[in-house]
């Protein structure tokens, strides 16, 4: 299966999670690495206009593809609790992705907040198979201005 991610030009290689470390998201709660993907291009597109505003989403952004191998265990989430997709997000999701962490899987699969019967796949960076999983291309992402036009 292949995964997508956008990010500046920066981090465009680096898979280590680092970003939802220092920052935190919906799935996890800073000081916890996780590298937040998406089943398409199109899905990281509207996590990361959501997510990000003005200048920084007209500039030096890339589109991301890895790889990751089908034959590796994805879970997935057995209890969405009620308010999961709410902005701001509860520290319910938070939990959810802390206890996959800890319970040391490598993929965990996530409905968007934005497109519920679409998923994002949340990937533990410190997980024994994760040097498995392939970085395959990062390439500049130009987004339309017109998504920003009020």
């Amino acid at each position: 299966m292949n995964l997508f991610r956008i990010t500046s030009k920066v981090y465009a290689r680096d898979l280590s999670g680092t970003g939802a470390m220092l920052h935190g998201g919906r799935w996890n709660p800073k000081g916890i690495r996780m590298l937040y993907t998406s089943q398409s291009l199109s899905l990281a597109a509207l996590e990361t206009i959501v997510n990000l505003s003005g200048d920084k989403l007209t500039s030096n952004l890339y589109c991301v593809e890895l790889e990751f191998p089908d034959e590796l265990v994805v879970e997935t989430v057995n209890k969405i609790p009620k308010d999961w997709n709410k902005f701001p997000f509860s520290s319910a999701t938070v939990d959810i992705g802390r206890e996959f962490i800890q319970s040391e899987k490598l993929c965990l699969k996530v409905p968007s907040a934005i497109i519920s019967s679409e998923y994002n796949y949340l990937l533990n960076p410190l997980h024994d198979d994760y040097m498995q999983v392939k970085l395959l291309d990062a390439r500049p992402m130009i987004l339309d201005k017109r998504l920003f036009q009020n």
